[in-house]
């Protein structure tokens, strides 16, 4: 992986029963995680296609460290929140995962 190296916190969602017949969702922290995070380019967007229409962001991790994120999980850097848009392994080897992420705003 080249590039800056950003450590995030990586959170998980627990869902729990309301009482009324709808769920609360509380991000519960995993563990913080290190890798690349990058702004896509245009050429990457082409290359990804439908899944960077929403996404701003590209996070490259080791696998190793990651392989049990999945889309429904969030991204943390400070007060900012991440939500994984793709989940990609290129060439299928466990090498390395690449997250198409979005910047949530405003909660």
């Amino acid at each position: 992986m080249i590039g800056p190296k950003t450590t995030l916190t990586f959170k998980q969602v627990t869902r729990t029963d309301d009482g009324m017949g709808g769920f609360i969702d509380t991000w519960i922290k995993n563990r913080n995680i290190t890798g690349v995070l990058a702004i896509l380019s245009d050429r990457e967007r082409i290359m990804y296609g439908k899944k960077a229409e929403a996404a701003q962001y590209k996070f490259v991790m080791d696998y190793q460290f990651a392989s049990e994120v999945q889309t429904q999980d969030r991204f943390y850097l400070d007060t900012r929140v991440f939500e994984i848009i793709s989940r990609e392994l290129p060439l299928n080897q466990t090498r390395f995962l690449v997250f198409l992420l979005s910047e949530k705003v405003n909660g």
